[in-house]
């Protein structure tokens, strides 16, 4: 039985499965076919009790599948009703009119970037043809064996189809955990499809994703509720390796709190990590790990204290950060939940001599306290199970400024030797494996663009990211090789929408331009 959008399978699937080849049609209680001021009616004397529905009844009054008919249910059919014109609409025209073309033909159209990028336009000109039976242009996708919408039926159809598994939020953790291939869930950088407008294209594509005739009832478009990620959930410590936890703490309303917490090295020996969780509580923007690299004793943080990174005014405090100018990057997200697993026989390398210096950034948009807690697990290997010691990425473009009230676009290019001098590799190593790219900047950051640079000087572009709180990180299997006389190139840009002159820094009103990733040479 297939899992509902609106989470209530035990109830609603059920009842919702056997109605659907005996109860006729959502909203019609008086089971004449047709829906009309009769059926307002009938609702109304059940609502006031003057008649007691049959269960064919009790499920068409439902409209919104609360398990109860109510004025709410009165509503929506009345709704329904005023716009008589859907109920005669083919399913699949619903479904352009309705979903698509209000919801995703502002990038899908001819000509623009992500319309190019996923080979998908849908337009109602073309977008039936561009969808059935098409494989998609995402190569994990498409060597799984999947099409853009399945034209066979039942639930092979649905776990055949790519369109459901980008647009089913409510699998995102299976999404995230079993496709990290297969991009973002859509609509990008907007609302999530509701429940109702998912299960109106799940009934669609289980029934064979016909172009003409009525396949799903309407009144599945009632549900308004929208998927919201999951709870917080605290990490078990790992079998092999070592658990950091930081908070609960407080975070005012209406603020922001940055902060880093030193956790001195738990080890004695060198430290190989194939593996890296990290949960935190909602309102994260994120969670970065550093090392040190050749830290002063000086300047060595407190053990496990918070060091805010700013007073109550947004000024930075110097002697909470002075530290950071010796960081280098171990592992991080802008997601709430992070397990990342390293390719197979590859390890970060991480030495004995410094510990982690966490920097969790919460952001509080609320009028209420709210709490932040962060868990990092980091799982290791012995040496001996390591085929390719791995290095940290981390090309940060540190010179820009963005002028008040304009967007505007900077470039910096990486070439071969510097990407060897930046993350500390061999400098006389022929070629470079990349296995894991992602960007990172603020708040005005609009497009993120990575680069491939080659040896005549062209570029291809290779990454992108839209949402400065949550950038896709790609993995590359096979890594992608660098060459000498090639190179990595960030085009990001950015909208100043204040009227203050914006540069490089540390919090969200200042800005960032950094690649961060992971590379190992031969």
């Amino acid at each position: 039985m297939v899992g509902g959008a609106n989470g209530d399978d035990e109830w609603f699937f059920p009842v919702y499965e056997e109605c659907m080849s005996s109860c006729g049609t959502l909203g019609d209680l008086n089971e004449d076919s047709y829906l009309d001021i009769l059926d307002i009616v009938t609702i109304v004397n059940i609502v006031i009790g003057n008649i007691n529905p049959t269960p064919g009844q009790s499920w068409a009054g439902d409209l919104n599948s609360d398990e109860t008919i109510d004025v709410l249910d009165i509503v929506i059919l009345a709704n329904i009703i005023l716009n008589s014109s859907n109920v005669y609409r083919d399913t699949w025209q619903i479904i352009q009119e309705d979903i698509f073309s209000p919801r995703c033909i502002s990038c899908h159209t001819n000509g623009t970037y992500f319309a190019q990028l996923s080979g998908l336009v849908l337009t109602a000109d073309s977008a039936y043809l561009e969808l059935i039976d098409v494989p998609p242009k995402n190569p994990y996708a498409r060597d799984d064996g999947l099409v853009l919408v399945s034209s066979d039926s039942g639930m092979f159809a649905l776990q055949s189809s790519f369109l459901w598994e980008k647009i089913n939020a409510p699998d995102e953790e299976h999404f995230h955990s079993e496709h990290p291939f297969y991009g973002e869930l859509m609509p990008l950088g907007a609302p999530y499809l509701t429940n109702g407008e998912l299960s109106f294209i799940e009934k669609w594509i289980l029934e064979g994703a016909p172009e003409e005739g009525i396949v799903a009832d309407l009144g599945l478009l009632a549900d308004n509720s929208v998927y919201e990620p999951p709870e917080f959930v605290e990490l078990e410590p790992p079998e092999s390796g070592y658990q950091y936890h930081v908070g609960p703490f407080e975070v005012p309303p209406q603020k922001e709190k940055e902060f880093l917490y030193y956790v001195p090295p738990l080890m004695t020996e060198d430290m190989f990590i194939e593996r890296v969780q990290i949960s935190m509580r909602p309102g994260s923007h994120h969670l970065i790990m550093y090392t040190f690299n050749n830290l002063p004793d000086l300047f060595m943080p407190v053990d496990s204290t918070i060091r805010d990174m700013h007073d109550g005014f947004g000024n930075y405090i110097i002697q909470n950060i002075i530290a950071t100018q010796y960081h280098k990057f171990v592992t991080g997200t802008q997601w709430s939940a992070l397990d990342y697993h390293f390719p197979p026989g590859v390890a970060l390398h991480v030495p004995p001599d410094f510990g982690f210096d966490l920097n969790s950034h919460y952001i509080n948009y609320t009028d209420e306290p709210i709490i932040g807690e962060v868990f990092t697990n980091i799982h290791t290997i012995p040496l001996s199970d390591v085929e390719h010691v791995a290095e940290i990425l981390m090309l940060n473009n540190d010179d820009f400024s963005l002028p008040p009230n304009q967007i505007t676009t900077w470039e910096r290019t990486y070439m071969y030797n510097e990407v060897l001098d930046e993350s500390g590799l061999d400098p006389n190593a022929d070629i470079i494996y990349i296995f894991q790219l992602f960007s990172h900047a603020h708040e005005h950051m609009i497009r993120f663009d990575i680069e491939l640079v080659n040896n005549e000087g062209n570029s291809e572009l290779i990454y992108t990211a839209m949402d400065w709180e949550h950038p896709p990180i790609l993995d590359i299997n096979p890594p992608l090789t660098l060459s000498p006389n090639e190179g990595l190139k960030m085009v990001v840009t950015y909208n100043n929408w204040t009227n203050e002159e914006l540069k490089f820094g540390l919090l969200s009103v200042n800005e960032m331009m950094i690649i961060f990733g992971y590379v190992y040479t031969d």
